[in-house]
């Protein structure tokens, strides 16, 4: 009986840690354990064991409108002869957040692309228009997205002792509330450093400040001490609301991805974005107000079933037109802020469309050439 009172309690500690990281994140454990009332040798130990045992991941989410960028979801198939090498060569497109191959269909790439907000989004766009000009590309089909909601986890689903979600599709509750959206501003508040912090805090918002500035000096060979990253943390990032909070997810790399790309029907944005929401694979959402909606959800292949089955009972029937893509493990690659393309002297996105396609050019013909 005590056995099973203290795991039953070491599960109820889990769930509070997790509900901690998500609204404080992960600076300091023991004034996390205070505000959650979890005595702190309890705490750190659970948050070790969960990051250890469970892969559990703790990211920033950075404020993509305040940093003056929108998100661009983009499918195209590509021509017979780069079929082969098209997903690798599309890698050197330098302003990729997502990018994948559709398992359904092979010979179609899809993903998202960070775009600069104002005119110059459709300038970068052309892109795509030169690709197809030299034949990279059959065709392509581009929609842009003004609003993004990344998730976290849902804590309520989960059993911690596999770390894997054990639910009812039919017993599935709302999700609660995400902070607000921020305003957003076409001129960027943020110089080169704030986006370098940014950007290790998106791959992984645990690290210390140390540990960052070892980061940055081995991968982009930013020589910068520990002490200036956290003032710009804390006078910066903070203030300027350059994340708008702290995910916590589960290892993404051995799942399924499903993504869901609908038209949803005239007045039914509202109760369709409600049934996405429930399901506790969700990873990310992209939104306009005309009523086109994209889902990102990741799950292990023995979910792919009752997946659909939500999918044809819920939000089908809400919609006037939707697309699935899939993608395997091994077969998609995510990428963090583009801070090579921010212009620290004009304080503005820099995206150039011509350099992007002669470089997946080059790329390409180079992996076809050493074949």
């Amino acid at each position: 009986m005590l056995s099973q009172r203290s795991k039953l309690s070491q599960l109820s500690v889990d769930s509070a840690v997790v509900r901690g990281l998500m609204e404080f994140g992960p600076r300091d454990i023991r004034h996390l354990s205070k505000l959650m009332g979890v005595p702190y040798n309890r705490a750190i130990a659970s948050y070790k064991r969960l990051r250890r045992t469970l892969g559990l991941q703790i990211r920033a989410a950075p404020n993509t409108d305040l940093l003056g960028l929108t998100h661009v979801f983009f499918e195209a198939t590509l021509s017979p002869e780069y079929r082969r090498v098209g997903l690798q060569a599309f890698e050197g497109v330098s302003s990729l957040n997502y990018l994948s191959t559709n398992a359904i269909s092979p010979t179609e790439l899809f993903g998202i692309l960070y775009a600069p907000t104002g005119p110059r989004r459709e300038e970068y766009l052309g892109l795509f228009d030169e690709l197809v000009d030299e034949g990279f590309l059959e065709c392509y089909s581009i929609r842009s997205f003004p609003e993004i909601v990344r998730l976290s986890l849902r804590p309520e689903y989960v059993d911690w002792e596999s770390g894997e979600y054990v639910f009812d599709w039919d017993s599935l509750t709302p999700r609660p509330d995400e902070p607000g959206v921020y305003d957003p501003s076409h001129k960027p508040l943020a110089d080169r450093l704030d986006l370098l912090l940014l950007k290790e805090l998106e791959l992984d918002a645990s690290k210390s400040f140390p540990e960052i500035s070892e980061q940055l000096y081995r991968k982009h060979g930013v020589r910068v001490s520990d002490r200036l990253l956290l003032y710009h943390y804390e006078n910066h990032l903070v203030p300027r609301k350059m994340f708008s909070k702290y995910r916590v997810l589960f290892s993404q790399s051995e799942k399924l991805g499903v993504y869901l790309l609908t038209q949803v029907a005239p007045g039914a944005l509202d109760k369709y974005v409600g049934w996405v929401r429930r399901i506790p694979y969700l990873n990310k959402e992209l939104l306009d107000p005309a009523g086109q909606h994209f889902s990102e959800h990741y799950l292990p292949s023995n979910g792919y079933q009752g997946f659909l089955g939500y999918v044809n009972s819920k939000l089908s029937p809400l919609a006037t037109r939707m697309k699935m893509f899939v993608s395997l493990p091994g077969s998609r690659w995510m990428f963090t802020l583009p801070f090579e393309l921010f212009d620290e002297e004009s304080g503005e996105w820099i995206h150039d469309a011509h350099a992007d396609a002669q470089r997946v050019l080059a790329k390409a013909r180079e992996l076809m050439g050493t074949a």
